[in-house]
C-alpha cells in the first residue's frame, strides 16, 4: 500500500481514484446531485433495494475519501474552497441516503416536530 507525507505524518493512500482534483470535484457535484435527486423520486422503501441508488452512494463514498486525502494537496484558497464544498455536496447526500436507509430498517424515526416548535 503506497503512502505519502503528510504534515509530516506518513499518510497511507487507500482511494484508488486515477483523476486529478478538479476532476473528483466536478464529479462530486454530479454525483452527489444524481443521489439526492434519486432519493426524492423513489419510494424509501425501494431505496436500499435500487442498485443504481446503491452505485450512486458507493460512488459518493470514493470521491469523498479522494477529495479528504487530496485536500491536503491543495494549496490555494479557490482550491481548498471547491474540494470544501464538493465534500459537503457529499456529505448531505451520504447522510441522507444513511439516514432514509436507516429508517427503513427501523433505526429512526421520522417525528412531525411542527406542533412543538413554535414558528416565528
Amino acid at each position: 500500500m503506497p503512502s505519502t507525507q503528510v504534515a509530516g505524518y506518513s499518510v497511507s493512500q487507500t482511494t484508488p481514484l486515477n483523476i486529478s482534483v478538479e476532476e473528483a470535484v466536478v464529479n462530486s457535484k454530479r454525483s452527489s446531485s444524481f443521489l439526492l435527486h434519486m432519493m426524492v423520486m423513489m419510494d424509501p422503501q425501494q431505496i436500499k433495494s435500487n442498485e443504481i441508488a446503491k452505485d450512486a452512494y458507493q460512488e459518493c463514498l470514493q470521491l469523498k475519501e479522494y477529495l479528504s486525502e487530496q485536500l491536503w494537496s491543495e494549496f490555494d484558497t479557490e482550491g481548498i474552497s471547491s474540494v470544501q464544498l464538493a465534500l459537503e455536496d457529499l456529505s448531505l447526500a451520504l447522510n441522507k441516503y444513511e439516514m432514509t436507509s436507516e429508517m427503513i430498517e427501523g433505526e429512526w424515526e421520522f417525528v412531525d416536530s411542527s406542533c412543538c416548535v413554535p414558528t416565528c
